[in-house]
């Protein structure tokens, strides 16, 4: 598990995360959601250490994040998987060294251990047949998936996703989700994914926090969120006709929204 307490980050005076309290539990998709430069990603960057808080307090397990030696945060990290909005795979590496990448780095197997160990990865992303490719050779989607494999090679206890579906068409945008969904419930990780994806939000959002110019304006489940009355929620939730139509069928009893 993964709690923050009173998270504040300032940047030469401006206040752009505000006094954030949350935990995020193993074996959930933990997702937080908002409009772009609301702070979300500047709060998941102090998650993983890309940026020292003001203020406040990061557990890990119990322990304080803040207050960890160099020997212990290594340590963490090697438990940390991180999947980019950009996939950030290495052009001049085939799709089976990109994922054998934090093996050859970290790792105290053997070649032929740390090779079988991403090949087994690639293969739970669906992807056995694209080793010998290059990141130039494959789709967007395909990209997303080489990018999650490399980011549970080390059997990670966390993974962070930032915009996973970003540049992806729907289709494909809903197989990363499940992929994400599955992979968390499988290996009994703490997921934290960073989105303004409603549609992914409300196909595999376990936990949901709302950020609203830097504060947690509001915090519950997928559908807890279509019962709210919090009103920078609604503006943003129902940005989208779709997700007002729902609401409104919901409503009028016309669906049941227990299978959305």
């Amino acid at each position: 598990m993964i709690e923050v307490k009173n998270l504040t980050k300032s940047f030469d005076g401006r206040v752009v995360i505000d006094d954030i309290s949350a935990r995020f539990k193993k074996g959930l998709v933990n997702m937080i959601i908002g409009k772009s430069g609301s702070g979300k990603t500047v709060f998941l960057k102090n998650l993983i250490g890309l940026l020292t808080p003001s203020e406040g307090e990061i557990f890990y397990g119990g322990k304080d994040f803040l207050k960890m030696r160099s020997r212990e945060i290594k340590k963490l990290r090697k438990d940390m998987g991180m999947l980019f909005q950009g996939s950030a795979l290495f052009d001049s590496k085939t799709v089976l060294e990109n994922v054998q990448f934090p093996l050859d780095m970290f790792s105290k197997k053997n070649l032929r251990e740390r090779k079988k160990r991403a090949e087994f990865c690639l293969e739970r992303v669906n992807l056995e047949g694209a080793h010998d490719l290059f990141p130039s050779e494959i789709s967007g989607g395909m990209m997303k998936r080489v990018a999650i494999a490399r980011a549970i090679a080390l059997n990670p206890q966390y993974l962070f996703c930032d915009e996973p579906n970003s540049g992806l068409d729907p289709k494909t945008s809903q197989l990363i989700d499940e992929l994400i969904n599955d992979i968390t419930k499988d290996f009994g990780m703490t997921t934290i994914v960073v989105t303004h994806d409603m549609n992914s939000v409300m196909n595999i959002g376990d936990h949901i926090i709302y950020i609203h110019e830097g504060k947690k304006e509001w915090e519950g489940s997928k559908s807890e969120i279509m019962e709210s009355d919090n009103n920078a929620l609604n503006e943003f939730v129902f940005a989208s006709d779709l997700f007002k139509k729902i609401k409104e069928a919901r409503n009028s009893d016309e669906i049941d929204f227990s299978i959305v």
